[in-house]
């Protein structure tokens, strides 16, 4: 067993002082308190860091390509999508196809 303060383990781990701290207060990371001082064991650390390790997945996601759209119906669907159809040319507002026009 290596205990060792906070400023060796943020160092070993390249993070601030103040990241540990925070890891501390949420239990996440694994420490020792000893008459008020926190210390690590560097191996729980070594052992806490490898067990973090993200699994890679078995396969490869790959993105779907869609075939080129028109700019303008791109535009349309976006505007559909934030605004909704509730355009009103009665209120003032643009018709749902006014301003994408070609001229």
């Amino acid at each position: 067993m290596r205990l060792v303060s906070i400023k060796l383990v943020a160092d070993f781990l390249m993070v601030k002082q103040s990241t540990v701290y925070s890891w501390v207060h949420s239990r996440s990371i694994p420490f020792h308190k000893l008459n008020g001082l926190i210390r690590f064991d560097m191996d729980e650390i070594e052992a806490w860091v490898k067990s973090s390790k993200q699994q890679t997945p078995d396969h490869d996601f790959k993105m779907k390509k869609e075939p080129m759209k028109d700019i303008d119906d791109v535009v349309r669907k976006v505007i559909d999508g934030v605004k909704g159809n509730e355009y009103n040319p009665s209120n003032g507002k643009p018709g749902r196809h006014q301003g994408l026009r070609k001229e």
